[in-house]
């Protein structure tokens, strides 16, 4: 069975129009959505944070496994269940590049089972979302994903990757090899941020 896609977009923002591309994509293919509008926590990185939180809110009131996708990215084709769905949690990990890398692991697709497993990760994010969020000698800006990284290279158990297929991201030269992507991630944080 596929899991069920989540995803949130903030409210009045140009992310309420990628919403509808999200959700006309999975109704194409006969997915079932959860896709819902939030108000803003007042600015993109705290919108980010939230990320953790809302995925285990549905986790816990969906009772459920569930596939959060950015809401800035569509299905392309038609998804089949992958091996991993039966394990707490996957995402994306790009082999090749080091630990310490902001995109060794990538946010914009994970999967989360309805296991304690599950929501121990998800805990354990959202504290490392907010610690890094509050660290008085931060510099730059804060990402979710740098967050999920941190926690993802300190538990490998139970943890397994997803396909390149299921976050390829437009124009990312690395994508490229990817020719057959299931979900494509179309970025729209890089204009729709501020």
């Amino acid at each position: 069975m596929f899991p069920l896609v989540i995803s949130f977009y903030t409210k009045d923002t140009p992310y309420q129009l990628d919403a509808h591309h999200l959700i006309a994509s999975c109704e194409k293919f006969g997915i079932e959505h959860h896709i819902e509008g939030i108000n803003s926590y007042g600015s993109w990185e705290l919108n980010c944070a939230y990320k953790p939180f809302f995925i285990a809110e549905k986790l816990q009131t969906l009772k459920r496994p569930v596939l959060w996708v950015d809401v800035d990215a569509v299905f392309v084709q038609k998804p089949k269940p992958l091996k991993v769905f039966e394990k707490d949690f996957a995402v994306f990990s790009q082999a090749d590049l080091q630990p310490d890398h902001p995109s060794k692991v990538r946010s914009g697709t994970i999967f989360v089972n309805h296991t304690e497993g599950g929501f121990d990760i998800l805990k354990t994010w959202a504290q490392e979302c907010q610690r890094l969020l509050i660290d008085p000698q931060r510099t730059e800006e804060f990402w979710d994903q740098i967050a999920l990284r941190n926690v993802v290279l300190s538990q490998k158990k139970n943890l397994r990757s997803l396909p390149l297929s299921y976050i390829k991201i437009l124009g990312h030269p690395i994508d490229a090899k990817c020719s057959r992507p299931v979900i494509l991630h179309l970025q729209a944080s890089r204009h729709a941020k501020n």
